[in-house]
């Protein structure tokens, strides 16, 4: 009697795929999610853009304080020149007039006998004066492009988002609907529109699902059902009359990616079978130590069939294949089996049974029309 023993299944991933992470358990995974860094990629990915790794998010952080210091300490600057009795706040304009001639024809003479300049530093109510950093000094011209095109990405992100409608619960994703409560806005969607949720009994967040599916729309708008592989549109209007016009109110759940991507609104665990040790007992057959098999009583009809081994010599091929056409395409050949010729009458009844097939799906289709049940087939969802 052969035994067979299942190891144990391996422990099992929390994943977020906002930053395409895993965890080992539900609450490293839920403070995750309280995160910036999270909060960051979010963003990203609602503009359409790849997730960065929490070590970059981090160089991003230092790199905005170190700019925000710096910005601070450049807005903090003033310049005296006593010598022309002149105030400035920019570095820049007080360099450029030290270097004037204006300048330095009245340092020549003398008009005043007073220091160069004086640095006003303001960044405390005691702090001493000193001189203002130079940029040169604390980034390179490099790190200052970068910085500015991240701060020039995240102020495009931040402005699209404000831009966007906000759709509430009692807000239909499909048309401007507006119900009295978020369960009629689900009965609605669901009845007009046919909108159905996938493995419905796993899911544990069906508000935060509906939320994140209206920023997809309005943010984004991306049609649910193409999930970003068809045509872009520019507008809530345009995507929601995409998803009306094809049939398109509908949730993507064919591909990995789909699935995954709303996996943070379900829970499958209860799914998981609990037996990793139980061993299960194979009784039809029992194998030898020298490889024989020995089968079951019960299966002895089948191991005493005894089967003609498969003619494999061409006339017997060319004749099976004969027969084939002649049997199920309707072709004929003469005696001598040389021509193959085609059954007229054969095509003809293929033809007749198209046109009826045509005429039958037109009938349907006007009757359709007629009594506007074009709607697809409407599923029943308890929810």
């Amino acid at each position: 009697m052969a035994t067979l023993t299942l190891t144990n299944r391996k422990p099992q991933l929390f994943t977020c795929l906002a930053c395409q992470i895993a965890f080992y358990s539900a609450e490293l995974q839920r403070d995750h999610y309280a995160t910036d860094w999270h909060r960051y990629n979010l963003k990203r990915k609602v503009a359409e853009l790849p997730p960065i790794t929490s070590e970059v998010f981090a160089q991003k952080l230092i790199d905005q304080q170190a700019q925000s210091q710096s910005d601070a300490e450049k807005a903090s600057f003033r310049a005296e020149c006593y010598v022309c009795s002149k105030t400035y706040y920019s570095e820049n304009a007080y360099a450029n007039h030290l270097q004037s001639n204006k300048h330095k024809l009245a340092e020549a003479k003398g008009i005043n006998q007073v220091k160069k300049y004086t640095l006003n530093n303001n960044r405390s109510e005691t702090a001493s004066s000193k001189p203002a950093p130079r940029a040169s000094e604390n980034k390179s011209s490099d790190e200052i492009a970068e910085i500015s095109a991240d701060m020039e990405e995240m102020s495009v992100i931040d402005k699209k988002i404000a831009n966007a409608v906000k759709l509430e619960e009692e807000d239909c994703l499909f048309c401007a609907e507006k119900s009295a409560s978020f369960d009629e806005n689900m009965e609605h969607m669901t009845k007009v529109h046919s909108l159905f949720i996938p493995e419905i009994e796993y899911l544990t967040d069906l508000r935060g699902l509906i939320k994140y599916l209206g920023e997809k729309i309005t943010v984004g708008n991306i049609c649910l059902y193409c999930n970003g592989r068809g045509k872009s549109w520019k507008s809530l209007e345009a995507v929601r009359k995409h998803m009306l016009d094809k049939g398109h109110c509908s949730i993507a759940y064919d591909r990995d990616e789909d699935i995954m991507e709303i996996s943070d609104y379900y829970d499958f665990t209860s799914s998981y079978s609990d037996d990793h040790s139980k061993v299960y007992v194979d009784n039809s057959e029992l194998v030898l130590p020298s490889g024989a098999r020995i089968g079951h009583r019960s299966l002895r009809l089948y191991y005493k069939q005894n089967l003609r081994p498969r003619e494999e010599r061409d006339s017997v091929i060319i004749n099976r294949l004969l027969t084939h056409y002649t049997d199920n395409f309707g072709y004929q050949h003469n005696s001598g089996g040389i021509m193959i010729v085609r059954d007229e009458t054969t095509r003809m009844s293929r033809v007749e049974r198209f046109a009826d097939q045509k005429s039958r799906a037109e009938f349907t289709a006007r009757i359709g029309i007629k009594g506007n049940r074009l709607q697809k087939h409407y599923r029943p969802q308890i929810l």
